[in-house]
């Protein structure tokens, strides 16, 4: 029992961790960036206790092997807490997004765009779109929360319809609207690793990452529509105005404008990576969301139990990012890159090769338990070369659609972990349902990237 209310009460230890690191990012004192390097160390076999297998694994083979790398190049042990810091920007960003998917539903926003799925046609393909839209909408603001949320609705919108077929809808609805709304959210992990290694600017990814998505949302929508033309579905009827949705959407389009804009102002006036200005962002920019809704204290007492609930729950990516530091570091300190370097110079004359490669590398890995994010620090450390020799936003590009493209198909993550256990099917049928679009996404990327070297 008293083992349970320490790890009940584990965010604080992060939150301090946080506080820690956020004084010192202003003040840039060296012993107290040592002083954070050593508690973050301290903190990773009690985050490594209560993570799942596959990333006690990850990060004792990220330990072990960069602690050995740097030891090798001469680093002294006392020098590695040192070499942690440098992943804590990304723990802290991860940290603080609930406060933005509270200021989202505080303003009720999640059920006036359920509303949006409603159709007048009996036919299931009337609703894929609406559907895929509704759940893309969901998750730019509440990330993985929008899956319970779309998952739930379709589930009961769908009761007439035969167990399979409903379960293959909800698959390919929710899940690849996860792919396609987070591949250019600026609160995606994976898309701010990719923006600080290749040195580009977000909002030159952007526009790319906006047309991948287009394209590869009116391919699926045009393709998948056809699948269900057939089945038809028992709605009841509702009243609701169309005209008040189109007011909530537009309330929301001017919200995420608002934000993209906040984070090029503060970019521009501070000197932190991109990862760290996202984060610094998202609470006052969700807070006074929520006073220019009227509900301030509302969001201050829901948030801090949603931030806290969390934060609990954290350990994975604890384990994972900061032992990622000590391979990344120890990685860097041996003549490996210079090698790398040498072997590279084979395939400058073959980037299509090289970006294909690049996705087979991440499915491989996928599918066998390894993280996209566990991936992408790999190829990072490989390709880091290359960004000096071709236009590292087509490397970019690719880096992060094929990571995520992976996230919709892959058996042992994430989402398809958490819709397997809420549909209750294996996961590998979300697999086989979703292996296709994957690649299509990727290859839409490839081409794109192919087309900017």
């Amino acid at each position: 029992m008293k083992r349970n209310s320490i790890f009940h009460y584990f965010y604080m230890i992060y939150g301090l961790l946080f506080v820690l690191f956020l004084i010192n990012v202003f003040v840039e004192s060296v012993v107290l960036t040592y002083i954070v390097g050593v508690f973050a160390v301290m903190i990773v076999p009690l985050a490594w206790y209560r993570a799942s297998r596959l990333f006690k694994i990850i990060g004792a083979l990220f330990f072990l092997t960069g602690a050995s790398m740097s030891i090798s190049s001469g680093i002294a042990w006392y020098e590695i807490p040192l070499q942690v810091t440098n992943t804590v920007p990304m723990l802290l960003f991860l940290s603080v997004l609930p406060w933005m998917a509270m200021a989202f539903r505080i303003g009720g926003y999640d059920e006036r765009l359920s509303e949006m799925m409603h159709t007048d046609s009996n036919k299931l393909s009337s609703i894929y779109g609406k559907s895929l839209m509704t759940t893309y909408a969901l998750l730019i603001f509440i990330n993985m929360s929008a899956m319970y949320v779309s998952q739930n609705i379709l589930k009961e919108k769908l009761k007439g319809v035969p167990q399979k077929i409903a379960e293959s809808f909800v698959i390919q609805t929710t899940v690849r609207a996860f792919a396609l709304a987070i591949l250019w959210s600026p609160m995606e992990v994976i898309v701010g690793i990719a923006v600080d290694a290749t040195g580009v600017s977000y909002f030159a990814y952007l526009p790319w990452l906006l047309l991948i998505s287009f394209i590869a949302v009116t391919l699926d929508i045009l393709i998948s529509r056809r699948k269900y033309d057939r089945v038809l579905i028992e709605q009841e009827p509702i009243s609701f105005s169309k005209k008040f949705i189109f007011k909530e959407i537009s309330k929301l389009l001017v919200v995420l404008v608002l934000f993209l804009a906040t984070i090029v102002v503060v970019n521009s006036l501070v000197d932190f990576n991109f990862m760290l200005t996202v984060a610094l962002v998202i609470f006052p920019f969700a807070f006074l969301w929520s006073v220019a809704m009227r509900e301030p204290s509302l969001f201050l007492k829901s948030g801090w139990r949603s931030w806290a609930n969390h934060n609990n729950g954290i350990h994975n990516f604890f384990v994972l990012f900061i032992t990622l530091a000590f391979f990344s570091e120890g990685f860097n300190s041996t003549s490996l890159p210079i090698m790398l370097q040498h072997s590279l110079n084979y395939v400058t004359g073959l980037p299509l090769l090289v970006l294909v490669l690049i996705t087979v590398f991440y499915f491989v890995m996928a599918m066998i338990g390894v993280h996209p994010i566990a991936t992408l620090a790999i190829l990072i450390e490989v390709l880091n070369p290359l960004f000096a020799v071709w236009n590292p936003l087509s490397i970019g590009l690719v880096l992060i659609v094929s990571a995520l493209s992976i996230s919709a198909s892959s058996p042992y993550g994430l989402i398809a972990t958490l819709t397997a256990h809420h549909l209750k099917v294996n996961p590998y049928r979300i697999t086989k349902a979703n292996l296709a679009f994957s690649a299509m996404l990727s290859g839409i990327s490839i081409i794109i990237g192919y087309l900017l070297l």
